[in-house]
C-alpha cells in the first residue's frame, strides 16, 4: 500500500515528517534535540508515492477557475489531503487515481460540513472510500483500504500496551499512534508515573499531549461543541488509560462520550 499526501501548513508538515523522518520530531519541540532517545523506530518514506505541498488556501482566493492546474495527475492508494482549498479538494476525484481519500478536519476550515457531504457523495460514486475524522486521530476506519493504511502504518486513534509494577507504569508500548506522533511522547513521559489519583493521572496524561503539542484548533467547532482540540485531549486519555485498565469514562463530558467511548 501506498500513500499520497497534498498539504499546506504546519500540521501536514508535520504529519509528513511523523511519518517518513521521524528522526526529525526533536526539531518540532516536546522532547528537544538534546533529550531525543529516538523512540519511533519506523519509517515509511519508502511507501508514500508523492508528497504535494499547497500554499495555504486563504493565499489562493476564494475561487479556483482550474483546480487542476495546482496539482499533477498522481496515482496511489490512499491519498490524504491536509489543509486544502475546497476547489482542489473537490476535483481530486477528477485528477488523481486512489482508492482512498483522508480529509482530516483538525480545523473546521480543513472540511466543512457541507464540503464533507460533497466529497462523500462524490467517492461512492466511484467507489472511493472516504472519511473525514475530526480530529485524526478519532479515526475509526470503516472500509478494508482505510482499515488497513491504519493498520499497516500504525496510525489513526493512539492505542497502547502499558505495563504496571504495583501502582507504577513500569513500561508503555505504542501500537498505534496519532498522526502528529505525540502518542509516542505521552508514553515516554507516562513511564515511572506512580498512580495515587486518577484526576492526577487524567491531568498528566493531558499534561503531555498538550507539551508535544497537540495540533489541533483550539476554536469551538459548530458540530462538536467545543474546540478539535479538547476532542483530542479527551481521546488519548481515555485510550491510554484503557492500557492501564482503567476506565475513565467519568473523565469525557456527556457529548463526546459516542465519540471517545468506542
Amino acid at each position: 500500500m501506498d500513500l499520497g499526501i497534498i498539504f499546506s501548513g504546519k500540521f501536514g508538515e508535520r504529519f509528513v515528517c511523523n511519518i517518513a523522518a521521524p528522526e526529525l520530531c526533536p526539531k518540532f519541540g516536546a522532547c528537544g534535540i538534546d533529550g531525543c532517545d529516538f523512540c519511533k523506530k519506523y519509517d515509511f518514506s519508502s511507501r508514500i508515492s508523492f508528497v504535494h505541498e499547497l500554499p495555504d488556501p486563504s493565499a489562493m482566493g476564494l475561487y479556483i477557475e482550474d483546480p487542476e492546474n495546482h496539482v499533477p495527475e498522481f496515482s496511489c492508494d490512499v491519498l490524504i489531503a491536509i489543509n486544502v482549498h475546497p476547489d482542489i479538494l473537490i476535483s481530486l476525484t477528477k485528477i488523481g487515481d486512489f482508492k482512498a481519500l483522508l480529509v482530516p478536519a483538525c480545523d473546521q476550515k480543513w472540511c466543512s460540513p457541507g464540503l464533507r457531504r460533497q466529497l462523500k457523495e462524490k467517492c461512492e460514486q466511484i467507489g472511493v472510500e472516504f472519511d473525514s475524522p475530526k480530529p485524526f486521530c478519532s479515526l475509526i476506519p470503516e472500509g478494508k483500504t482505510l482499515e488497513r493504511f491504519c493498520n499497516e502504518f500504525c496510525l489513526g486513534r493512539p492505542e497502547f500496551y502499558a505495563k504496571m509494577d504495583d501502582d507504577a507504569i513500569e513500561a508503555v508500548e505504542v501500537l498505534r499512534s496519532d498522526a502528529c506522533g505525540s502518542a509516542y511522547y505521552v508514553a515516554k513521559k507516562m513511564r515511572g508515573f506512580v498512580i495515587e489519583d486518577r484526576e492526577e493521572l487524567y491531568k498528566e496524561i493531558h499534561q503531555h499531549q498538550c507539551a508535544y503539542p497537540c495540533m489541533a484548533s483550539m476554536e469551538r467547532d459548530i458540530e462538536l461543541i467545543e474546540a478539535p482540540f479538547h476532542l483530542a485531549g479527551y481521546i488519548m486519555v481515555y485510550n491510554f488509560c484503557k492500557a492501564l485498565g482503567i476506565d475513565a469514562a467519568e473523565f469525557v463530558p456527556e457529548h463526546f462520550r459516542k465519540i471517545v467511548l468506542v
